[in-house]
Parts: structure tokens; C-alpha cells; sequence
């Protein structure tokens, strides 16, 4: 949904509105931890909310797709299963989420939404408020630009902030975002606050410096012109640890379990898994169609890149946060950046 209207809100009327509505629900925002990193977590003060941090290596997708996810309890011992489903998710706030990261929730909700639609994800995000923060000093790992991941948005919140000073601007995109600020002292924004606002990204798209070629990648994928050796090379390369997909705002993939309580009873639950791992596709036979690492790794950038899939989805599978750049063990050689740099230099090589 498209921006609705635009007002300048207090920051100190939104946190005590804010505090307010955690005695009611769930508020989530960014905290500051004794070691001096930022996670997000469920806040019972304001006092506890920063608005100083770039982003958390953690997603915050896993507030709507948690890492372990009970689906139902069964109990075997009567005359027919019991089969008990998981409580309904709770209200929820996710405050100052990044751009990067909302728009991961956009790719989510279409992996959920695909042919059978997910009641559960559905339940848990109908249930949140994203208010998401404009980003004003990009980290040094970021390239949004270069995936329209941000720094700003024009819709996919319910409320877009752009940090003023004392004031926020506030960007309208949802009744929920709407029911926040109505409660909320505000005044109209005008020509001045927009000009500001303008400014201000300007200043930011100055300071990230574009690192990833992906129209090149996407070409050099979807036409299958990279050449297997490359493959090879980055097979070798990767440990298949797996964090690149943890960390990746537009990974989904997981597992379903059971766990035996006992020999009647138990649960079923879900957990997040790994495309990178080497018994992701391993089938009930033994047969395992990407055993090699090279496989795994050729999947998983065929399905952030190729046309196929942007075309399904949308946009490309990746909205430049960077993370994957961070934990990479690899030594920098197999992040999103560097994968296309490389594509792109070898498409150089061969047109030499």
C-alpha cells in the first residue's frame, strides 16, 4: 500500500505511546546489549529503545518466521490421534526495523503466499505493526542501492520514520500505521520537512558506495554463461556453514520435525534450515541431487539471481543489508558482493 498521508510527530510522544502499547502487546525495537552491540527485543521502557545503530547482523524476519516454531502437540494413545495445534500468535510492534529488512518481510510474505498459502505465518504477520526507520548513515557493508532495498521506502510499512531532530516525519502506510499516529500529538508536514527529508537521502545514497553488479550477474546466471570451473572454485571455497542463508533477510527455508515426549505423545514443530547445508536435499532414498558443495552453492545464487526467479518473486533475493558479507568464513569470496564482482569479471575475461 502507497504512503497515505504524511505528519512531524514528537519522538518523545512516540515512545511514551509506545511504552504504552507494550503493557498491551508485544513492542520490539533495538537495544543496546552490555557489549555494545544492538539487538532487537521486546522493550518494557522507552528508556531502553536506540536509534543509534546502523542495523542488527540478526534479522529481524524472525519475529514472523521464528528460528523454532511448534506447529502442533499429538498424542497417539487413544482410540484416534489427538492432534493439538499451537496457540495464535500475539499482537506484535516491530520498531525501527530498517528498510533492507522490510523489505525482506515483502519476500516472505511471498514465499508464504505461494501455493499453499501458510495460515501460521499469515496469523503472526496480520498480527504485527512494522514501523520501519529511514536509514541516514548506511554501513560500510551496505548496498540497498544496487536492490532497491532502501535507504527508504515507498510503501511495504505501516509507518515510516525519517529522523528530524527533535521530530520525526512520519509516512503513513497502513491503518494500523495510521491508529499509532492518531494517537500521537502531530502537526502536517510540509515543503520544508520533505525538502529536509530529501536532503537527507541524498546525503545517504552519497555515502554507500555501490559494490555489487547484479544486472550483470542476473544476465550471466539466467543465460548460464558462468562457467562451471567458477562453480567448482566457490564450492571449494565455502564451508557450507549455513550463515549466509541464517542472516539473509530473504532465506525461509526450514525443516519440519517431530520430537517424542513420550512413546504416545510429542510435537511437531519447524525450524529454520539451509540450502548451503549437505543433506538439505537429500531424499528418503539416500539419493542426494546436490551433494557437492558447488551444487549447493550454484542453487543458492540461480535463486537469488536468475530472471526465473525475479520474475516469480518480483525482485531479486536480496536487498543489500550486507550481513551475508559479515559472517561469511570464506574470507569475503562468497557473499552476495563478491560473488557478482566475480561473475562479472570472469563475463570481462571471456569477452577479452
Amino acid at each position: 500500500m502507497p504512503i497515505i498521508e504524511k505528519w512531524l510527530i514528537s519522538k518523545t510522544h512516540l515512545f511514551e505511546r509506545l511504552e504504552s502499547l507494550s503493557r498491551e502487546q508485544t513492542v520490539i525495537a533495538p537495544v543496546r546489549q552490555s557489549d555494545g552491540e544492538v539487538s532487537f527485543q521486546p522493550i518494557r521502557s522507552a528508556d531502553e529503545i536506540t536509534l543509534e545503530y546502523v542495523n542488527e547482523l540478526h534479522p529481524p524476519k524472525r519475529f514472523l518466521q521464528p528460528v523454532f516454531e511448534p506447529l502442533f502437540t499429538f498424542n497417539l494413545g487413544g482410540a484416534r490421534p489427538q492432534l493439538t495445534a499451537a496457540p495464535p500468535p500475539s499482537p506484535q510492534i516491530l520498531f525501527g526495523v530498517r528498510s533492507c529488512d522490510v523489505q525482506g518481510f515483502r519476500h516472505m510474505d511471498g514465499f508464504f503466499s505461494g501455493a499453499f498459502k501458510d495460515d501460521l505465518y499469515w496469523q503472526r504477520r496480520n498480527q504485527t505493526t512494522v514501523i520501519s526507520m529511514a536509514c541516514l548513515q548506511p554501513a560500510d557493508t551496505c548496498f540497498c542501492i544496487c536492490c532497491n532495498g532502501g535507504p527508504y521506502l515507498s510503501d511495504g510499512f505501516d509507518l515510516q520514520l525519517t529522523d528530524l531532530g527533535e521530530l520525526f516525519l512520519a509516512e503513513v502506510g497502513s491503518s494500523k500505521g495510521a491508529a499509532i499516529v492518531q494517537t500521537c500529538d502531530r502537526q502536517s508536514a510540509g515543503d520544508k520537512e520533505e525538502r529536509h527529508r530529501q536532503a537527507l537521502m541524498q546525503a545517504c545514497d552519497e555515502k554507500m558506495i555501490p559494490t555489487a553488479y547484479l544486472a550483470k550477474a542476473v544476465i550471466a546466471i539466467t543465460n548460464q554463461r558462468v562457467d562451471e570451473k567458477l562453480w567448482e572454485e566457490m564450492g571449494l571455497e565455502c564451508f557450507s556453514c549455513g550463515g549466509c542463508t541464517h542472516v539473509c533477510p530473504c532465506c525461509t527455508c526450514f525443516e519440519v520435525l517431530d520430537h517424542r515426549e513420550t512413546e504416545k505423545t510429542g510435537l511437531r514443530f519447524r525450524c529454520w534450515d539451509s540450502c548451503q547445508y549437505a543433506g538439505f536435499t537429500r531424499e528418503a532414498s539416500g539419493h542426494n541431487p546436490r551433494a557437492q558443495s558447488k551444487e549447493r552453492v550454484k542453487r543458492r545464487f540461480y535463486h537469488k539471481l536468475s530472471f526465473a526467479y525475479i520474475q516469480a518473486d518480483g525482485h531479486p533475493g536480496c536487498v543489500g543489508c550486507g550481513r551475508c558479507i559479515t559472517v561469511c568464513q570464506a574470507f569475503g569470496l562468497l557473499d552476495m558482493a563478491a560473488v557478482v564482482k566475480r561473475i562479472r569479471r570472469e563475463g570481462q575475461m571471456v569477452a577479452e
